[in-house]
Parts: C-alpha cells; structure tokens; sequence
C-alpha cells in the first residue's frame, strides 16, 4: 500500500512539474508556437491595431486571472500582462465604458447574466488579502450602468486558492 501511495504521489508531482504557468512565458524570447505549447490554445485572439495580435488566457471560472500576450508580426511574444488588477478594475467607467472597451481592459468574464433591464459580467478577482467577485452591469445600450465588488462567498472565509 505504501509502494502504491509513493508511486501516485510521484506521478502527480511530475505531472504538476509538466505545467507550465503564465510565468513562465518570457517576452521578446518566447515564440508564440512556445507559447500554444506551454499554455494550450488562447481563450480569446484578436488583432492588434498596432500589428501582430492579442492572446488572452482566462484561468476562470473559479481562477483569478486572465493574462494577455501581444503577439508581432514575427510571431514572437511582445509582452504579457495580468489583466485583473486594482489599476484595470478602477478604469470601468459607468456611463462611458462601453462592453467592447471592458473587453478590451479585463478580458472574457467568467459569468454573464442576461436580465429585462440589464446584463451583468462578472469575474473572480484577487484582492489582497482577500478574494472576490467584479461585477460590470450594462444597460441595453451597451454601456457599463454599474460596478462594484463582492465578498467570494464560495472560499467560505478561506483565501487560499481551491
């Protein structure tokens, strides 16, 4: 039994070693076929009005982060960045920010809701010390009506991450 356990927790370190994180990716040395390798397929791509193009990785619905690359021309990363931070959350402006332009500062959200009078997005955020919930809400015009914070009731007063 015990050959058994040490073997399992062999195998799981090795595969926990094999993971690459978004650390990981070094600008202006790592290419974007090294990127697709180590981190799988983007969960969004889009242009990039100076050239080249963006790839965001959105580790939700339960991750805190969402990291975009800026790809040139060349296929070689430019840069990466965490998008869910205190900065980028302050920049969601109601009556001005559109849904285009909250794409554009945080990402994919995790969750959408569609109600009669509105849609809220929302993404899990890390909040030193604590963790919780941004939530974007837009009329039907498309422009943000509202934001605002809420305590992650899923950690249960744990701030660890699951």
């Amino acid at each position: 039994m015990k050959r058994i356990f040490c073997i399992a927790l062999a195998l799981l370190v090795g595969v926990l070693a094999g993971c690459a994180q978004p650390g990981s990716i070094v600008p202006n040395t790592t290419t974007a076929d090294e990127l697709a390798k180590k981190l799988g397929r983007p969960t969004d791509k889009r242009p990039n009005p100076q050239g080249g193009e963006f790839w965001d990785y959105a580790y939700g619905p339960e991750g805190v982060a969402t990291w975009r690359y800026a790809i040139d021309d060349n296929r070689m990363v430019r840069s990466a960045d965490q998008l869910l931070t205190y900065e980028r959350l302050h920049k969601v402006v109601p009556g001005v920010t559109t849904e285009a332009g909250v794409i554009e500062l945080l990402g994919r959200p995790r969750l959408v809701t569609r109600y009669s009078y509105e849609t809220a997005w929302e993404w899990r955020v890390d909040l030193s010390p604590n963790r919780g919930i941004f939530f974007v809400r837009f009329g039907h015009d498309g422009l943000a009506r509202g934001v605002g914070i809420m305590a992650d009731m899923a950690l249960d007063g744990d701030i660890s991450e699951p």
